[in-house]
């Protein structure tokens, strides 16, 4: 049986939640909320996996910004994808909106199949989301580990070069982080024998570095 996308949705408005309420019910598991002092100790409390949050756009424009930058600054849902509902008259505050963490806008009244295409195409993107290339991580730790050796240039620039350059050129190594499941540190995913190959690439890309330092440029 496939689990619903999990939609959490707060206004205060009783016909609107009616309205996304008959929207959604069948094909996601909604969960509306009025009161939106209770948003953020939810979250916390209930570490509950959300898809998308639904968040109408007010005049207590104050509040929508505290909940929004509430929602990122949580390490489960800091890349969960946020979806407004304004009225034309809040138009004039997307740049805001889009700066604390929004996703996307949609204007009110809300059109049903617009709706409900916006939602899915988030939901599709919050999953995308849900990796990370732990590759990365590895990656930066052996240059940071063996800097000298590699005897490139400390400066950002060659560092950020030689993890690109190496990235580029190596197999990913993804993990999920959705679903609140913790990001296991890299070392951990490596065995003894593919961190000394990587090194060896890492060491191989360094004489690159070295020889065309971007830094001088």
């Amino acid at each position: 049986m496939n689990m619903k996308n999990r939609i959490l949705f707060i206004d205060d408005d009783k016909q609107a939640q009616e309205l996304l309420s008959d929207l959604l019910k069948t094909d996601y598991d909604y969960i509306p909320l009025s009161n939106q002092a209770e948003v953020l100790p939810y979250l916390k409390q209930s570490n509950t996996p959300i898809d998308l949050i639904l968040l109408d756009l007010d005049k207590a424009l104050q509040d929508e910004f505290s909940i929004l930058k509430g929602v990122r600054d949580h390490y489960l849902y800091r890349d969960v994808p946020i979806l407004i509902l304004a009225a034309a008259a809040s138009s004039g505050n997307a740049a805001q909106v889009f700066h604390m963490g929004a996703d996307d806008i949609l204007p009110k009244p809300l059109d049903p199949a617009i709706t409900k295409q916006r939602i899915h195409n988030l939901i599709h993107i919050g999953r995308s989301r849900k990796v990370h290339n732990v590759m990365e991580d590895l990656i930066e730790s052996e240059i940071d580990k063996n800097l000298d050796v590699l005897g490139i240039c400390p400066c950002p620039q060659c560092r950020k070069d030689l993890l690109t350059l190496t990235l580029n050129h190596s197999k990913p190594k993804y993990v999920s982080t959705g679903k609140g499941e913790s990001i296991i540190h890299a070392s951990q995913l490596a065995s003894i024998d593919e961190r000394i190959q990587l090194l060896a690439e890492i060491t191989r890309y360094a004489k690159l570095i070295k020889e065309k330092p971007r830094h001088e440029v």
